[in-house]
């Protein structure tokens, strides 16, 4: 009998625990120790960061759909924003920087506040960087250079950048990642990952907007950034773009030096000029300002929709005019890619755009989200008309807003934008501000419509048509080949009455989900009312082995189940409260 209690009791505290604490949610023993410092670490950084948004009153921020702020409110919360993210430092500055490129996410008051995050990072000691370049060049620096500035020109959170000259006599910019910031920056992200996830687990519109994707998105960007051998691939990358698109829209990619790079080291070619962020950019003649800002419009287009290899963050301080008013770029920490098969669509986007014809950009613009779950589908088509007719008419100017008037829209109908047209549509809207540095009167809409208008007269040439006939028979060559076979095959089932069709029921991934759900649900529920019947019984039971003068064997297990019916009630309730109406699964 005592055996029998002892088992019971060890099989209750095992259904419990796996209730509480699900099998291989617990690291083994031999990662608590490292794990206790990454979590201590953790939580002092949660209480500092905490302090720093109640300085700043951060929690009055309001960014969703139905926000009612005032011009000034918004003023002031931006401000706020930049001063908290800029005393938070590390990753967090740097995140600021990458949201400041995404007018699609965040009003354009914002966007200008978070374009002018500086961390004021004085720069690593010689004795710190000294070690790093000996480790990555395998050398003395004073052995790989001919001359070498151990004080930097520019520092920054994540790296510093140093003068120096190849023993060959070329002068190069050496950019070196500070010793040690990677675990600070993956400490960081860390905390912003799980902010996120905790975000879209408590505000339908985190979970509709894709907070969770967006942070992955930016993380990912800043994990490119602190490898250097990244940013040398996507120089490598627009380097070869140049080589595919006409001689008219080229600009120059400096070049950077492999035999001395690694992931910590970035060798690459000095360059001197003027940004067209600079007051200098004005003493240019408006003549040559007009033809940069055209070239520097033709150049984006040419990489997004011809090579579809892009520089994804055009704004006016990566982009230098060098001495003989040639565009040279800079920072190439992100570069964006899209497949032939977008590039198409957004050619049609364009042209569409460029023609304000309303019917054809609202096509093209929803061949990029799915419509399955769309209840109103027409409402959705006449505010994007709206927003066309009202944005594209006579005397308006396209500015960063746009787009992110566009995500509001299809937001506001539980479309989440794709990545592959938030990225283009970003770095439109970006080199827009660009364009205007150069060129005041720069008329952006005329220039695009001229490019479309170029792009589909090209298309339509017989060579073009040829091309594109050749491609799409290339394509189709393998189908081709299997076809034969394939009929063979079905023939010969057919002829002996052994055809046959397979349908997957729950093919959808959220089918699937949605019915585990149902069944884990139900799975709880039954089994809370059997151990809730069977706890009743036996509580109102007098038989049994009598342990004391008011308590028996079956009223002991009589409590247990009601433990655990209790249990399994939380946990059914726990899934029904999760599960908030208008919730997308």
């Amino acid at each position: 009998m005592l055996f029998g209690i002892i088992l019971f009791a060890a099989i209750a505290v095992l259904v419990i625990a796996e209730l509480l604490v699900p099998q291989g949610s617990l690291p083994r023993p031999d990662q608590w120790g490292k794990l206790t410092r990454q979590a201590f670490e953790r939580n002092r950084r949660y209480t500092e960061l905490l302090r720093i948004i109640a300085k700043h009153r951060l929690f009055t921020i309001k960014l969703g759909p139905g926000s009612t702020r005032s011009a000034s409110q918004h003023d002031a919360e931006a401000l706020a924003l930049k001063q908290a993210l800029e005393e938070a430092g590390g990753a967090f500055v740097k995140l600021g920087q990458l949201l400041s490129t995404r007018p699609d996410i965040l009003p354009p008051v914002f966007v200008e506040a978070l374009g002018s995050l500086q961390q004021q990072v004085p720069p690593a000691p010689w004795a710190q960087i000294e070690p790093v370049l000996e480790q990555a060049l395998g050398v003395h620096p004073r052995e790989a250079f001919a001359e070498f500035t151990e004080t930097p020109f520019a520092s920054a959170s994540i790296g510093q950048v140093h003068d120096a000259v190849l023993r060959s006599g070329e002068r190069v910019a050496v950019k070196v990642r500070r010793p040690g910031i990677v675990p600070l920056v993956e400490r960081d992200i860390d905390i912003a990952e799980r902010l996120a996830r905790s975000l879209a687990r408590s505000s339908d519109w985190a979970e509709r907007f894709g907070i969770e994707q967006l942070v992955d998105s930016l993380t990912s960007s800043l994990r490119d950034e602190l490898d250097y051998t990244q940013e040398a691939a996507n120089i490598a990358a627009l380097t070869e773009v140049q080589t595919q698109i006409p001689a008219e829209a080229r600009v120059r990619i400096p070049h950077y030096f492999p035999e001395c790079s690694s992931d910590q080291v970035l060798v690459m070619e000095h360059i001197t000029g003027t940004t067209i962020s600079s007051a200098s950019i004005s003493s240019l003649s408006i003549e040559t300002r007009t033809g940069l800002a055209r070239r520097l419009l033709a150049a984006t287009f040419a990489q997004i929709m011809e090579a579809g290899v892009f520089h994804s963050d055009l704004h006016p301080g990566n982009i230098v005019v060098d001495a003989e008013h040639h565009l040279v770029l800079l920072d190439f920490g992100s570069i964006g890619r899209i497949d032939s098969d977008t590039r198409n669509r957004l050619g049609d986007v364009l042209f569409a755009f460029s023609r304000r014809d309303a019917g054809a950009f609202t096509d093209g613009l929803l061949s990029f989200v799915d419509l399955s779950d769309i209840e109103d589908e027409t409402t959705l088509r006449r505010k994007i008309a709206s927003f066309m007719a009202r944005r594209l008419g006579p005397g308006t100017r396209l500015d960063a807003t746009m787009f992110g008037e566009v995500v509001a829209i299809l937001s506001d109908f539980g479309l989440r934008v794709p990545a592959e047209l938030t990225v283009p549509f970003r770095t439109i809207a970006t080199v827009e501000g660009s364009l205007r540095a150069l060129d005041p009167g720069f008329e952006f809409i005329e220039e695009a419509g001229s490019y479309a208008h170029a792009r589909v007269r090209d298309a339509a040439q017989p060579s073009s048509i040829a091309q594109a006939f050749s491609n799409e028979l290339l394509s189709a060559l393998p189908i081709v080949k299997r076809l034969p076979s394939r009929i063979d095959r079905v023939t010969g089932n057919l002829a002996e009455g052994r055809l046959g069709m397979n349908v997957r029921i729950f093919a959808d991934s959220r089918d699937r989900g949605f019915m585990r759900e149902l069944i884990d649900l139900g799975v709880f529920t039954f089994l809370a009312g059997i151990f809730g019947i069977m706890a009743a019984m036996l509580l109102t039971s007098n038989t049994g082995p009598q342990l004391t003068e008011t308590l028996t064997l079956f009223q002991i297990f009589g409590y247990l189940f009601l433990v655990v019916a209790g249990i399994l009630t939380l946990r059914a309730l726990f899934e029904v409260l999760r599960r908030r109406p208008g919730r997308s699964r």
